[in-house]
Formats: C-alpha cells, sequence, structure tokens
C-alpha cells in the first residue's frame, strides 16, 4: 500500500469536489426533459463530443489492460485495440453521416426505422435489455474491477470497499446531472487523466534507466510493433499462435464486433452534436487523441514496469504499484485523481446510457408509453441505481481485466456483420439481427466453455463465432420477409444509405425521371466513403506508431511510419476539402 499523504488527500478530495459541483449545477438542466437528460439538447460541440468519446474509452482500466498486454506477450499486442482504427475511420466517413440524419434518440431505436411488424418490436425491447442488462454490465464490471485492484494497491481497500465507494461517486453525479454532467466532467477528468498518465511514465521510464536501458533489458521481441512473420510455427512466428492472434485482431475482430457501425457511446455523441458536420469531426477528433495521443505514456510505463517489477506474476497491477512506489507526494494524489478521473468517465457514460436504453426503448414504448418527461427521468434515475447494484456483484467475481476485454469481442464478435450490412443490404430484417445475437451468444459460451475449444488459439475462437452466427443469421434472412416497402423506402430517405441494394431495390422507383443520376450518385458515394475510409485508417495508423518508433529510437522506422501519416493526412485533407459534408 502506497503512503497516501494529506497533500494527496487534498488534491483527490479537490477533484471529488469538482466532480460533484458539476453534478449539482447541471442538475435542473438535466431534469428538464428526457432531450436534456440523455442527449444534452442535441446542441453539444463538436470538441466536446470528441473529448468525451476519449475520456469514456480511456478509463482505470485501460492502463493496467495495456501494461498486461506488453509484458506478457509485448508491443504488438496492442493491436487488439489498434484494430479498431478501421472501424473507427468507417464511423467517421460511412456512418457518422447517416447516424446524425435518423435523428434517433439512441442507436437501438434505429431498430424502429429500419424494420417493420412484431419482429422489430420485439428486436427493440430484446436489444435494450440485453445491451443494458448484458453488454453493459460486462464493460462496466471490467472498470470496476480495475478500479479495486488500483485501490487495492494504493489505498488497502478491499474489494467491496473499493466497489461500493468508487461506484455511489460515481452514481451520485451521473443521476443528478444526467448527460450534460457527463460530458462535462469527461473534458476535465479527460485532462487530468491524460496529465497524471504521462507524469508517470516519466518517472517509471527515469527509474528504469532511461529509454537505452529498457531497449537492452527488454527482450526484442517485447519492443516488436508487429508479430514476427518469418520464425516458423513452432516459435510462434508465421502462422503460428502470435500471427493468428494477430490475424484475429486486424482481419477479424473490428468488423465483427457489435459496435462495428459506431456503437452506443460513439452514436451517442454523434446524434447529440449540433448537425451532421460537427458529428462528423467529433468522431475525427476522437479517432486522433484516442489512438495518436494517448497510447505511449501506458506502454512507456509497461515497458519501465518490466525492469522495475520483473517477477511480478499479476502484470496488470505494476501499473498502481509504479504510482505507490515511484511518485512523490502532491503528484501521487494527483494520478490517483486521475484513476478516479478516468473511472468515473467511463462508468458515468455507460450508465447513462444504459439508462437511456432501458427508459427510451424498453419502458416507455412498451410499459407506460404515455408519460411525461419527468416520471420517465426518475425511472432514468431508478434504474441506475438497480444496474449499478447488479454491476457491482458481477465485478466480484472477476480476476482478469485482459480476459473480460477478448471475452467481450468474442461475445459480440457474431454480430458486427449483420449491424454494417444493415445500413447497405435491403434484405436484412428484424429476425436477422436477433438470430445473430442468439447465435452470438450460444456459441460464444460453447467456445469459451466447452474443453478442447476453450484452450484454442484466439483466432481460431473469433473465426468460429463469426462463421457460425453468419451462417445462421444470413439463413435466416433469406427464409423469412423483408421489411415492409414503405418502412425501407423511410429509412432510405432519412439515412440516404449507398450502395448496390438500395439502388436495385428502391432508388430506381423513387425519381422515375432521373434513375441514372441517383444511381451514379450513390456509387460515387459509396466508393468516396471507401477511399476515405482507408486513407483514414492508414493516417491514425501512422500517428499512432510513429511517436512509439521515434521515442524507442528507431528512427527510420518512426520517420517511415511519420511520412506515411502526413501523406495520408494530406490526401485526406485535400479529399474531404472537396467534400461539401465535410
Amino acid at each position: 500500500m502506497a503512503k497516501v499523504t494529506i497533500l494527496d488527500w487534498l488534491v483527490i478530495a479537490l477533484y471529488f469536489a469538482l466532480s460533484l459541483s458539476i453534478g449539482l449545477y447541471f442538475t435542473k438542466r438535466a431534469s428538464s426533459n428526457l432531450s436534456e437528460f440523455f442527449l444534452s439538447g442535441r446542441r453539444v460541440p463538436w470538441w466536446l463530443a470528441g473529448i468525451s468519446m476519449v475520456a469514456t474509452t480511456f478509463s482505470s482500466d485501460t492502463p493496467l489492460y495495456v501494461t498486461g498486454l506488453v509484458r506478457s506477450n509485448g508491443i504488438y499486442e496492442n493491436w487488439q485495440w489498434w484494430c479498431f482504427i478501421f472501424s473507427g475511420m468507417m464511423a467517421v466517413f460511412i456512418f457518422a453521416s447517416m447516424w446524425k440524419r435518423l435523428g434517433v434518440f439512441t442507436d437501438v431505436e434505429f431498430i424502429n426505422i429500419r424494420y417493420s411488424g412484431k419482429p422489430a418490436r420485439v428486436l427493440r425491447a430484446f436489444k435494450a435489455l440485453y445491451f443494458s442488462l448484458v453488454i453493459h454490465t460486462i464493460i462496466k464490471a471490467q472498470v470496476i474491477l480495475a478500479m479495486a485492484k488500483i485501490l487495492d494497491v494504493l489505498l488497502g481497500w478491499s474489494k467491496w470497499q473499493a466497489i461500493t465507494i468508487s461506484s455511489l461517486i460515481t452514481l451520485f453525479y451521473c443521476m443528478a446531472s444526467g448527460y450534460w454532467g457527463v460530458l462535462t466532467t469527461d473534458f476535465f477528468q479527460f485532462i487530468i487523466a491524460m496529465l497524471s498518465a504521462t507524469l508517470l511514465s516519466f518517472f517509471a521510464v527515469k527509474t528504469a534507466g532511461g529509454i537505452d536501458a529498457i531497449k537492452i533489458a527488454v527482450s526484442p521481441d517485447t519492443l516488436r510493433f508487429f508479430p514476427s512473420l518469418g520464425d516458423g510455427i513452432s516459435t510462434g512466428g508465421f502462422l503460428g499462435a502470435s500471427f493468428l492472434t494477430f490475424l484475429g485482431y486486424t482481419g477479424i475482430a473490428w468488423w465483427s464486433k457489435y459496435s462495428s457501425d459506431g456503437g452506443g457511446v460513439i452514436v451517442q455523441r454523434i446524434i447529440s452534436c449540433k448537425d451532421e458536420r460537427e458529428g462528423i469531426k467529433a468522431t475525427m477528433f476522437f479517432n486522433v487523441l484516442h489512438y495518436g495521443l494517448r497510447t505511449w505514456p501506458w506502454i512507456l510505463a509497461a515497458l519501465a514496469s518490466i525492469i522495475i517489477y520483473p517477477s511480478l506474476s499479476d502484470h496488470e497491477i505494476a501499473y498502481p504499484r509504479l504510482v505507490a512506489d515511484l511518485m512523490p507526494q502532491g503528484l501521487r494524489g494527483l494520478i490517483i485523481a486521475g484513476f478516479f478521473a478516468a473511472f468515473m468517465s467511463t462508468l458515468s457514460t455507460y450508465l447513462n446510457l444504459s439508462s437511456a436504453y432501458f427508459v427510451n426503448d424498453f419502458y416507455r414504448p412498451y410499459i407506460r408509453p404515455h408519460e411525461k418527461d419527468s416520471h420517465y427521468i426518475i425511472i432514468a434515475r431508478l434504474s441506475m441505481i438497480l444496474l449499478s447494484i447488479v454491476t457491482a456483484m458481477i465485478t466480484y467475481h472477476l480476476d482478469s481485466i485482459v480476459e473480460v476485454f477478448k471475452f467481450l469481442i468474442a461475445f459480440g464478435s457474431g454480430t458486427g456483420l449483420v449491424y454494417i450490412l444493415r445500413w447497405f443490404w435491403w434484405r436484412i430484417n428484424a429476425w436477422s439481427e436477433i438470430s445473430a445475437m442468439i447465435a452470438s451468444t450460444v456459441v460464444s459460451i460453447v467456445v469459451y466453455t466447452l474443453p478442447g475449444l476453450n484452450s484454442t488459439n484466439y483466432f481460431i475462437k473469433l473465426l468460429l463465432i463469426v462463421t457460425i452466427s453468419t451462417l445462421v443469421w444470413v439463413s435466416v434472412t433469406l427464409l423469412t420477409e423483408p421489411s415492409q416497402k414503405e418502412v425501407l423506402r423511410r429509412f432510405y430517405e432519412l439515412a440516404r444509405p449507398s450502395g448496390p441494394g438500395w439502388r436495385n431495390f428502391l432508388i430506381k422507383d423513387m425519381d422515375k425521371s432521373s434513375p441514372r443520376e441517383l444511381k451514379d450518385l450513390a456509387a460515387s458515394s459509396m466508393i468516396s466513403g471507401l477511399i476515405k475510409w482507408l486513407t483514414g485508417s492508414l493516417f491514425i495508423i501512422g500517428l499512432t506508431i510513429a511517436p512509439g518508433k521515434l521515442i524507442l529510437k528507431d528512427y527510420l522506422s518512426g520517420l517511415m511510419f511519420l511520412i506515411i501519416a502526413l501523406a495520408s493526412g494530406l490526401l485526406l485533407f485535400s479529399i474531404s476539402k472537396q467534400d461539401s459534408s465535410y
């Protein structure tokens, strides 16, 4: 346990006072109506929405998670989350505009616009409960587990103490201030969390003897940015376990995950922006900060920890141990406050979004459809309490952050493709999504529990889940009726998706006088989006890898990735400047 001084406690107390005062300040505004409570009246500026996205995806578990990846396998294992650069760029250049055009309250409400009949009603209710009670509970449990580990090392708190105290503080200001409080505290929490992570990496690298000492002491395999391609199967090289896992991340995980078309948290911020252009800028800003800015303080601290704690068996607690052992008083308090900031920003977002699903997509349409907004806000606050209790109980029985994250990717990996294609293939219906969710859940459980399968490579697990789930939902799609044509036409008019599916099915009937112009417009829109996606992906990859290469004094490779980032960034700017949407 760290020696936490009075000065440290004063810094922590100041942070809590700031967070709670923000929550109390926005209480009245948040209580005025549902739009204010869940979307800040849809008038959030792009920079605040973008920073909030980053703060939400940077939680107390993230540095522990990254430390576990680097210490156990090496830098290249970060492709477990870097792979989502590809889906992030799809969100920017393909999905952000369509989400904003739909005008939905939550991403689950998409179902009400895209599908028809009783299956759509069943799917909306099922999905609202599935995400609020299952997926988000797993995410929140992962976040709270990390905070419990941190507080055990730094303050000596028991697991139940950490779970209860850290959750209650977040719950209070989230219930009071709604989405406005979440966004505003996210802004301050992001600054505190990044500052504390940067300070810790500086002290850790200095204690380890500097970059040169790290490069000498740490295994060359640990410093790889990509798994080896030429060492043979027996050593985990080409087609070995490391490379297959890498293929699982970069070839499957990013498009097969349940958030492949944006995901609830990102979509919530897109639709809360002032307009379509602001939503796109917010999502791009998020990807730049998420990958390009915040990656290296964590990785550098993790590399230094290998030298400082060479025999530590629980890799994930190396990060809070660095705080306990290296940081001087006052700064230690700042870093503990940074942990709380990262934790609270993520937990408050998922509490807010989970209650939005429960109220907007389950309680209001199916239980009490004609109540005043004040009634629904009360239900939202009560649902936050209930969901927090469920999450706390599950968290108590978890141990590994990395394994929870990997399971979460696999758990929803059978649904990602249907979530992407539902925008572009008119034939997909509510039964497609229902069957994909059920198949993905069942196959994931079987793969992770059946003897023989649960010990196979992660790539094989993902491949099994995705393949079987896809065969199921495609078969169900072809065996069931599509949505009503009026519903499909309304969806097309709102979202304006491109692609051959809509071109062939609907566009030719919508404007008999100029079908070729419409077809050409749809085709060019799809091609333009794909070019921007590819260029944007290269830009973010270069922006992420170049700083690491340069910091580790691999100057030639660093310069090469910097050139890739600059060239693709200039090309992307040139292309986007010609498009009035950007």
